[in-house]
């Protein structure tokens, strides 16, 4: 016969880890209420110029995915994913050559600088977005006397 603290230790065990095995179910539910695991894309250019890269939403290859930009935390803007990107396309990421984005920068101050594009993500029938990060933020070095455009 097991003693009553043993029984309790063991009852409090197992409440733990049901506890760990809902809170990991939640945790998973909402990663996937909230982002699309089927997105892929990269930055491939930063400068005080532009930015540019590709994103494609592989379980709908042939949409548009809408980016938006930022620079040192800031929105700068956003647009479809729908430029002319054949790499994309070779590379078997899509079903076309059109899921490239490029953004003109802002007038900037020198010094450096970083930038984040992301993906917008809809859920709910549209109700609620979230965004995802494209690759990885780039950090860029915009020369003095270059922020005069």
């Amino acid at each position: 016969m097991q003693q009553p603290s043993s029984r309790l230790i063991h009852l409090l065990l197992a409440k733990s880890i049901l506890e760990a095995l809902l809170i990991t179910a939640v945790a998973v539910a909402f990663y996937f209420a909230t982002t699309n695991p089927y997105v892929r894309g990269w930055l491939d250019r930063v400068d005080g110029q532009s930015v540019s890269g590709w994103v494609v939403d592989e379980s709908n290859a042939s949409a548009r995915v809408e980016v938006q930009l930022f620079i040192d935390g800031m929105f700068v803007g956003d647009k479809p994913a729908a430029d002319f990107r054949p790499d994309v396309h070779a590379a078997n990421r899509a079903d076309d050559d059109w899921h490239g984005f490029v953004f003109n920068t802002p007038s900037l101050q020198a010094g450096e600088h970083e930038a984040c594009a992301y993906a917008v993500h809809a859920a709910r029938g549209g109700r609620r977005q979230t965004l995802q990060l494209i690759g990885k933020p780039l950090r860029f070095r915009v020369p003095a006397g270059t922020n005069d455009r």
